[in-house]
């Protein structure tokens, strides 16, 4: 059984030492190192983050539980997601949620993982330019589904976005969203943040913005600006600067989501029927 240590947002150990650490890549954030614990049943822990472990069952579902069971933040998250989740219902787009579970919640289990362990383990070069595309089209259109259920998603990254058997786009992880008056109170990290004040209420606006990362992301195989420092990055999009995507035939599409010119995610939808039809 793997043993996972807690982990800051950019993947280094948190301090063994049962201390609070502010996580250097997201200073509102403060983690601490937790012993592993397992859920009876559990037989691999496939992969988590500060709060929760993505887990395997004996019936190849995946069960969603916290680390810190004393955490009450964490485990109201849980609650959140449930109640988003069942809000949405099932949907192609979606990841499929099969409910509550003892310890946390249970998912149907992705084979192809996430698109950024998908792409960790490809050949990028290999995979096509028409898939890439698809999977960009495919990620608007699980965020044009959940805005149509007034779910703003706030946490939009790669890590989200999982493949399933037949490698299309499911979108994951509500612990964090906005519904109503349920504030899972995410945020992007630094290459998917729309420039704000951090204290503001995430939209569909700042969906969008995260949203033209990810694509970007998928047609290149790399985050906007890597490499760079996070305030060099957060310098170039507070001066609306933004990387060329021109060689792509959805570059335009892209950039839309980065100078908010699209007012919804069906807007971005719209566009990529019509690049479809153009074609």
């Amino acid at each position: 059984m793997s043993k996972p240590l807690a982990t800051f947002s950019d993947g280094s150990a948190v301090p063994m030492d049962g201390q609070f650490h502010v996580d250097p890549c997201r200073p509102e954030s403060s983690v601490k190192y937790l012993k592993p614990w397992y859920p009876p049943g559990v037989s691999e822990v496939l992969s988590g983050g500060n709060t929760a472990l993505l887990a395997l069952l004996p019936d190849k579902s995946i069960l969603k539980y916290v680390r810190d069971r004393d955490d009450r933040w964490a485990l109201r998250s849980l609650e959140i997601e449930h109640v988003i989740l069942t809000a949405l219902g099932d949907h192609q787009r979606l990841v499929k949620y099969l409910g509550q579970h003892e310890y946390g919640l249970r998912f149907h289990f992705e084979a192809n993982g996430d698109i950024r362990s998908y792409f960790s383990k490809a050949d990028f070069k290999s995979i096509p330019i028409q898939q890439r595309e698809k999977w960009a089209q495919q990620a608007a259109e699980s965020i044009a589904f959940i805005h149509s259920r007034n779910v703003i998603h706030c946490d939009i990254h790669p890590n989200n976005f999982l493949l399933d058997e037949n490698l299309d786009i499911r979108l994951c992880d509500f612990a964090g969203s906005l519904y109503g008056e349920l504030d899972g109170k995410a945020m992007e990290s630094t290459s998917f943040f729309l420039p704000r004040d951090p204290l503001s209420t995430p939209n569909i606006k700042t969906d969008l913005f995260a949203l033209g990362s990810v694509m970007y992301y998928i047609m290149t195989g790399r985050e906007p600006f890597h490499g760079l420092q996070d305030d060099e990055i957060t310098a170039r999009f507070m001066r609306e600067e933004f990387p060329d995507v021109s060689e792509f035939a959805c570059g335009h599409i892209i950039s839309g989501c980065w100078t908010t010119k699209f007012n919804s995610a069906l807007e971005v939808v719209v566009e990529f029927t019509r690049k479809v039809t153009d074609d």
